[in-house]
């Protein structure tokens, strides 16, 4: 694997480049979390290839892929909502 594909990987896989792409700002790593259409909870592990969050789900081993923008709510450290989207 050469350099300059490491950086582009690192780039893509990166939270802050999600954020970026996506206009979500508040999304933080460890950030609580409900897919809506799963009806499950879990937290933020990191952002990934598709330009999506690699979400881990309560009672679950394997951080699954979801689009930040469907099915999702956002809440901060008090168990607020912050953001809300639907399907």
């Amino acid at each position: 694997m050469t350099a300059c594909y490491r950086a582009f990987l690192f780039i893509i896989m990166n939270l802050d480049y999600v954020k970026n792409q996506r206009g979500l700002s508040f999304i933080e790593k460890g950030m609580k979390v409900e897919n809506t259409y799963l009806n499950k909870t879990g937290v933020v592990k990191s952002g990934n290839s598709s330009g999506n969050l690699d979400i881990l789900f309560d009672g679950e081993k394997k951080a699954q892929n979801c689009h930040p923008t469907w099915a999702m709510k956002y809440f901060d450290n008090n168990g607020n909502v912050i953001a809300e989207y639907g399907q």
